[in-house]
């Protein structure tokens, strides 16, 4: 009878031992993580460095013919023409200057419209309208532009199944239109966020066909750099997360679609966490 009850008296305590076990081991399973695994989201971290980044902006495009595009001034001066509406240049055909700088033709085309002779023009206003009769790919840049903006651009393409990988004759902003002036000439040249390749006239292509388009700008030197992967965001502002978990506002440059140049709110040295803000899915 002792040994009966003796028993039941052990089996009544490993019944509270047992339970607690379980909801231990369900709490492992369903969500209450440790500490340690709470923080690994941070625990790995990367650091600015310094170094050089070639401004760069990967999209597809199609081949298309026939291409409209501006000339634009490259300082702040008066503009004196070289050419007129209607007349057929040459690449490298001088078509006016400002003030010391020459304008040229990158590739040979014709001339469709001219702003007025000894207009005023800050950098970057389009003076010439050319166009040229050949093949090329068109895509928005406004991004690129934003970062470094109208600087010479250059090009490369792939044509889906087809030639490549080719040098553009000219990466040029295309004009969208131009309003009339006196004596032949334009009173104003409108053009758009897109930018054309010009495709060389020997290579052979056909409209229609589907390409990638790499558009690179000069080299920014000695910049700030981070991953992209460690940014949240990619124009002009965005947030990286520190070790200690806090988020931080930073100032943004170019990228090269791996690197971004870190223009303000870190310095080489700094380290912030691999993962960024909008990408880790435990923070709050």
């Amino acid at each position: 009878m002792n040994i009966r009850r003796m028993q039941r008296a052990i089996v009544i305590l490993l019944i509270p031992l047992a339970l607690v076990g379980c909801s231990s081991t369900e709490n492992k399973q369903y969500g209450e993580q440790p500490a340690s695994a709470l923080s690994n989201r941070t625990a790995q971290t990367v650091r600015v460095e310094t170094g050089d980044i070639v401004p760069t902006r990967s999209l597809k495009a199609q081949v298309g013919a026939g291409v409209d595009f501006a000339v634009l001034a490259t300082k702040v001066g008066v503009f004196v023409p070289s050419v007129e509406s209607g007349q057929r240049v040459e690449q490298g055909t001088v078509l006016g200057s400002v003030e010391d700088r020459q304008l040229v033709s990158p590739v040979g085309a014709t001339v469709v419209s001219v702003i007025a002779a000894r207009t005023t023009v800050p950098a970057n206003y389009p003076v010439v309208t050319l166009r040229f009769d050949g093949f090329g790919l068109t895509g928005d840049l406004s991004n690129l532009v934003a970062t470094v903006g109208n600087a010479p651009f250059a090009g490369k393409f792939q044509v889906t199944d087809g030639v490549g990988p080719t040098d553009c004759s000219g990466v040029v902003p295309l004009a969208s239109d131009a309003s009339s002036g006196a004596e032949g000439q334009s009173s104003t040249i409108s053009i758009s966020d897109s930018y054309a390749c010009l495709i060389p006239t020997d290579s052979l292509v056909r409209a229609g066909q589907s390409a990638i388009l790499v558009v690179t700008a000069q080299a920014r030197n000695d910049v700030a750099l981070l991953p992209v992967t460690a940014v949240a965001g990619r124009l002009q502002k965005g947030q990286v997360r520190r070790p200690d978990g806090t988020v931080l506002d930073v100032g943004l440059g170019a990228t090269d679609g791996a690197r971004i140049e870190i223009t303000s709110g870190l310095k080489a040295g700094d380290a912030v966490s691999a993962t960024p803000p909008d990408l880790d899915s435990q923070s709050k």
